[in-house]
């Protein structure tokens, strides 16, 4: 599909250079140049090296503008039209890099087009007021419109991988990170290990409370682990009152306390919703770190799963892993 697009393409733009024209050998290596930073951009892209292939698309379009200027300029053919090529830089840039590199970029081509016009007497002729106005117009919007785009394109992202309630990851996030943290691990050796944790008897709690009450104490519980395990911690609502923590760089000691600390911390919590003191919370926690003989992520989570059936079966309010 690749190669087609390229013949397609080189076909297209060979079809106008068939007719005689003195700039043709400029305008086949313009082609040429052209040609190659395209098939650049695409295996850039096929190998998922996405910001590469954007800059290099960017380049592409900047590449057709102002060689082609140029050469019209040289051929003494001062025209407006290659002139409007500038949008099209300026809008791939806006939807494809960085809001600052396209700014950048806008504003050094825009005094470029200023230079251009005042060095030209025969553009000078021209309605250029009008033509600056056009080019910044479209410019501006192009940027204000990809910029909503992104945000908006940002917040789908973020809902699809966040808990509502909460504001923690969600089950679907985690799992992805689990296994690419698996992957990473066999590979690099990293420490780190798996925590999962809920709230005990919490449904009898919601039962006797209701369930405000209950979505208060989950989000209790969320600010607590919040504030407890650092930024790179990967902590998730892995459903119901159940939660799953990432933690990185830990031996198995400096793991054992930090669970039990866990533990004891929310024990501690005060819990006071619409006037009413909900009393204490009590969690249990089965947690693990990898030891390499684990193949997946999915028996992963299984034995750290037993641990937090083990916890609940010695008394709850307690946390229980490997050592």
């Amino acid at each position: 599909m690749m190669l087609i697009m390229i013949a397609v393409a080189f076909v297209l733009s060979l079809a106008p250079l068939s007719f005689p024209s003195p700039n043709r050998p400029a305008y086949l290596l313009l082609l040429g140049a052209l040609l190659i930073l395209l098939i650049s951009a695409m295996i850039a892209q096929y190998k998922n090296r996405y910001l590469l292939s954007a800059y290099l698309t960017v380049a592409l379009a900047l590449a057709g503008t102002w060689p082609s200027i140029l050469i019209n300029l040289k051929a003494g053919v001062p025209d407006f039209f290659p002139l409007c090529y500038v949008i099209i830089t300026i809008m791939l840039s806006s939807l494809f890099l960085p809001s600052l590199v396209t700014i950048a970029l806008a504003a050094i081509q825009f005094i470029l087009l200023v230079v251009l016009v005042a060095s030209s007497a025969t553009l000078q002729l021209q309605n250029w007021p009008s033509f600056f106005f056009f080019v910044l117009l479209v410019s501006l919007l192009s940027m204000i419109a990809n910029y909503l785009i992104k945000t908006q394109m940002r917040q789908l992202n973020e809902s699809a991988i966040r808990d509502h309630l909460t504001g923690l990851f969600n089950r679907r996030y985690f799992d992805e990170t689990l296994s690419n943290k698996l992957k990473r691990e066999q590979k690099e050796g990293e420490p780190w290990g798996i925590i999962l944790l809920d709230i005990d008897h919490f449904k009898g709690f919601n039962d006797q409370n209701g369930h405000d009450a209950g979505d208060f104490v989950l989000a209790k519980l969320a600010e607590k682990l919040l504030s407890y395990f650092n930024l790179s911690s990967t902590i998730c609502r892995y459903g119901g009152d159940e939660f799953a923590i990432l933690v990185p760089h830990l031996e198995q000691k400096k793991l054992d306390e930090l669970c039990q600390g866990l533990v004891e911390q929310v024990h501690s919590l005060t819990l006071l919703y619409a006037g009413k003191n909900l009393g204490s919370m009590a969690i249990s926690i089965g947690y693990v770190r990898y030891n390499g003989q684990l193949s997946s992520a999915e028996l992963f989570i299984k034995q750290a799963d037993s641990y937090l059936y083990q916890a609940k079966q010695e008394g709850r309010n307690r946390a229980v892993g490997s050592s």
